[in-house]
């Protein structure tokens, strides 16, 4: 392997379309399935930071990865499929080292990698397309849930307010029966004591004016 078929890493996550964190984190979960560059890089002689770099068969199992992520699966799930692709593929090549004796890579070959690394490529970033178009409908599908749960609940709290109105009228309306009956009652009372004070006030005028007619019959009867 010369130094010209090494990737640094800024160039394939933007190959992956991943963060360069992402890219670190995946290169340690999968180191299993690297070249020992890419997953347990070694400082160079003289300095104590190791720089990761990675090849074209590390770039096409990277995108293996980001496709089965897409999928749904996890980390523990990827390692396993992963795992499955290797030995899958040791068996129809007989052996699964590179032409370096690293046997973390998943093609045969990195020349033959090369040109299927865009095949898989425009595989992952479809599976990836597809994954993301199930997640937006899937949450679109939440969404409409939640609005048809408020919905409904808005409904519930539109029967219980109407509920409560019809509660409120009813008993407003008996109120107001009552107010009136009682209304009525006081109306009868007044009248009924207006009646009484009349008759009062009637008899002594009818007394004083039979004194009167006694009166003037004596009168006439003194005149003769």
């Amino acid at each position: 392997m010369t130094e010209s078929h090494y990737r640094l890493p800024n160039e394939v996550a933007a190959q992956l379309q991943v963060s360069p964190s992402t890219l670190r984190r995946w290169s340690d979960e999968f180191a299993d399935f690297l070249s020992d560059s890419a997953g347990r890089p070694k400082p160079a002689p003289g300095s104590r930071t190791a720089h990761r770099r990675y090849t074209d068969r590390d770039l096409e199992t990277l995108m293996t990865i980001k496709g089965l992520l897409a999928e749904g699966l996890n980390y523990i799930q990827v390692g396993k499929r992963l795992e499955m692709l290797r030995l899958r593929q040791m068996t129809g090549s007989g052996s699964g080292e590179s032409d370096s004796g690293q046997p973390g890579a998943l093609a045969p070959s990195v020349l033959d990698a090369s040109p299927v690394a865009p095949a898989i490529t425009i595989l992952a970033d479809t599976l990836h397309t597809v994954a993301e178009g199930q997640h937006l409908l899937l949450g679109s599908q939440q969404a409409n849930r939640d609005l048809l749960t408020v919905v409904l609940q808005d409904n519930f709290s539109l029967k219980e307010e109407n509920a409560k109105l019809r509660d409120r009228m009813l008993e407003l309306e008996r109120e107001i029966a009552e107010l009136r009956r009682q209304e009525t009652i006081r109306r009868e009372a007044i009248e009924a004591r207006l009646q009484k004070l009349e008759q009062q006030q009637s008899e002594p005028s009818r007394s004083q004016g039979q004194r009167r007619e006694r009166s003037g019959c004596l009168g006439q009867f003194f005149t003769f």
